[in-house]
C-alpha cells in the first residue's frame, strides 16, 4: 500500500511531477487534499528542498502551487472504473462556470487516481459558520453557490453534487464562493454508479430525507435540501436537524428550525430549500435569482418591472405619465430600461445622501437584470477611482478612503471587483467601452499597489490584453494610450 506521507517527509516527487507541502484536508471519506507544488513549473529546481519552509509569497515566485485531491488506497480502480474515471474527468472538465472549482488535470499513480485543482488560499466557508450575519453577504453567497448548482444541474444529464456543505464551497481569491469536490463521483446517469466505495456518498448531518431511502437515485432537489442545512449552519453555527440530517426531519419529526435575526426573506428561502418533499423545494435557478432580487419568493418578472418602471416615474415627477395609460392588467408599462437608468443615474448625481440612496436602489435593480450600464455604475461608487464623481458618492455614503482614493474597506473593494469580473464574465458586445474600462480597472487592482490584494501581474496583463481589445472595438484611444503604457512595463 503507498504510503502517501513519505513523499512529504522525504522530498520524493508525487508521481514524479508534484512536491507534496503539506495536508489541506484528511477528513473526506475517499480522499485526502494536499497543498502541493507542481515541480514542473519550477525553474530552479534546487530549491525545491526548501519548500517546507518557505512563505507563501516565495512558493508563488517559486512555482504554481496547487492543491492536489488524492483518492486514498482502499480506493483502488479496476480496469471499468478506471476508464470510467477517465469519461467523467472529461465530462466535468468542460463544466466552466465561475462557481465551479473544477479539477484541471488527473491521473492515475501507482494505482491511486488523483485530481489536480486550483489551490483557494482563502480556505472554505467553513471559517463562516456563525458568523455570517449580514443580508447583503449571505444573498452573495445565495447568488454564487445557487449559480453554480443551477450549472451543474443543467446539463444533460443533471450532475447531482451530493455532498454540498461549507467545507465543499472555497473562496477564491476575489471573494467569490466556487463550488468543489463535484467532479468524478457525483454524477450518475442510469448507465453507471459511482467509482469509489464511499459507505455515505454524503455527509449524513446535510444528506435529505429522501436519501435515506434504499437504492436512492441522486436528485437535484437533495442538493438543494443540503444548500439549506449549508445556510442555516452558517447563520446560527450549527446543522438545522442535528447530525442524522434529513433521517431526524422525517423519521423523528424534528421541527423546522429558525435562524434569529434573519430577515423573513432568507428564512423563508431556507425552509423551502428544507421541505421535507423533493418536489417542494425551489431549484438552484430559482434560488439565484431570488439572490438578485433580495427577496424569496421573487415575485414575477412583470411585476418586478411595474414596480421599478413607477418608481422611476414617481421620482421624475411623472405622475402625469400615468394619465391615459391602459387600465388592463395583462398590459406592462412600456418604459424604455435606458430611461430608467437615466433616472437612477439622475438621482445618484444629486449632491444628497438620500436621493443617493434611491438611485443606488434603483441601479441595484437595474443591474440584477444584466443591464451593463447599470452594473458599471455600480462598481464606479464603490470601487477605486480618483474620479470627481465616484469619490463625491463614497463620501456621502461615509466610505473611508485612503490618500489614493481607494476604499479602506476590503468589503467595498471586494464588491467592485466582483461587479467588474461579472461586466467581464458577460462580454456583451454591445457595450465595448464599458467592457474595456471594466477590464482596465481590474488589471489596476493587480497591478498598482494597493492595501486590499497582493500583486498577481500576470492576472494584470491579461485583463489589461482584455480590456485592449475591447478599447479598440470602441475606439477609445486615451484608454488605450493608458493600455499601451500598462503593457510596456511588463517587457
Amino acid at each position: 500500500m503507498l504510503d502517501i506521507e513519505k513523499f512529504a517527509k522525504t522530498g520524493q516527487l508525487f508521481d514524479n511531477h508534484y512536491k507534496l507541502i503539506r495536508p489541506l484536508s484528511t477528513d473526506g471519506g475517499t480522499a485526502d487534499v494536499w497543498l502541493a507544488l507542481d515541480a514542473k513549473t519550477v525553474k530552479d529546481r534546487s530549491r525545491l528542498d526548501q519548500v517546507p519552509t518557505m512563505t507563501p509569497q516565495e512558493l508563488d515566485e517559486l512555482g504554481l502551487v496547487v492543491a492536489i485531491k488524492i483518492y486514498r488506497p482502499k480506493n483502488a480502480l479496476d480496469i471499468e472504473g478506471e476508464q470510467r474515471f477517465r469519461d467523467e474527468y472529461m465530462i466535468v472538465f468542460n463544466c466552466n462556470h465561475t462557481n465551479l472549482l473544477h479539477p484541471t488535470n488527473y491521473s492515475i499513480f501507482e494505482e491511486m487516481p488523483y485530481l489536480v485543482l486550483p489551490y483557494c488560499r482563502q480556505g472554505s466557508s467553513e471559517k463562516l459558520i456563525g458568523k455570517l450575519k449580514k443580508d447583503a453577504d449571505i444573498w452573495k453567497y445565495i447568488e454564487d453557490v445557487a449559480s453554480g448548482l443551477a450549472y451543474l444541474h443543467a446539463q444533460t444529464p443533471p450532475i447531482v453534487h451530493q455532498d454540498i456543505k461549507p467545507g465543499n464551497v472555497l473562496i477564491d481569491d476575489i471573494y467569490n464562493y466556487a463550488i468543489t469536490d463535484f467532479g468524478i463521483s457525483s454524477k450518475k446517469d442510469g448507465k453507471h454508479g459511482y467509482y469509489f466505495d464511499d459507505e455515505n456518498n454524503g455527509t449524513l448531518a446535510y444528506m435529505a430525507p429522501e436519501r435515506f431511502n434504499e437504492n436512492a437515485d441522486p436528485l437535484p432537489q437533495s442538493d438543494i435540501w443540503a444548500f439549506g442545512a449549508t445556510l442555516h449552519e452558517l447563520l446560527t453555527g450549527s446543522v438545522p436537524f442535528g447530525e442524522e440530517g434529513g433521517y431526524a426531519q422525517t423519521e423523528k419529526h424534528v421541527p423546522m428550525p429558525t435562524a434569529p435575526g434573519v430577515s423573513a426573506d432568507i428564512q423563508r428561502l431556507i425552509h423551502a430549500c428544507l421541505a421535507p418533499d423533493p418536489d417542494d423545494r425551489p431549484t438552484a435557478q430559482q434560488l439565484a435569482l431570488a439572490a438578485r432580487q433580495k427577496q424569496y419568493p421573487v415575485k414575477s418578472r412583470k411585476a418586478f418591472y411595474i414596480t421599478l418602471a413607477l418608481l422611476g416615474m414617481l421620482l421624475v415627477g411623472g405622475l402625469s405619465f400615468l394619465l391615459g395609460t391602459s387600465t388592463d392588467p395583462e398590459e406592462e408599462p412600456k418604459i424604455p430600461v435606458e430611461q430608467l437608468y437615466l433616472t437612477a443615474l439622475h438621482r445618484m448625481d444629486c449632491n444628497n445622501l438620500d436621493s443617493l440612496k434611491i438611485g443606488i436602489r434603483m441601479m441595484d435593480s437595474l443591474s440584477s437584470t444584466n443591464y451593463v450600464p447599470a452594473i458599471y455604475q455600480m462598481a464606479f461608487t464603490y470601487g477605486w477611482y480618483s474620479d470627481s464623481v465616484s469619490v463625491r458618492r463614497k463620501r456621502l455614503l461615509g466610505i473611508d478612503i485612503d490618500e489614493q482614493y481607494m476604499p479602506r474597506s476590503d468589503r467595498h473593494s471586494n464588491e467592485a471587483v466582483a461587479l467588474f469580473t461579472r461586466i467581464v464574465r458577460l462580454n456583451d458586445s454591445t457595450y465595448a467601452d464599458i467592457n474595456a474600462q471594466a477590464a482596465y480597472r481590474l488589471a489596476c487592482y493587480y497591478v498598482m499597489t494597493n492595501n486590499i490584494y497582493k500583486p498577481n501581474y500576470e492576472k494584470g496583463k491579461q485583463f489589461l490584453l482584455q480590456s485592449r481589445q475591447w478599447a479598440t472595438m470602441a475606439g477609445d484611444r486615451e484608454l488605450l494610450n493608458k493600455i499601451e503604457r500598462g503593457l510596456a512595463s511588463f517587457k
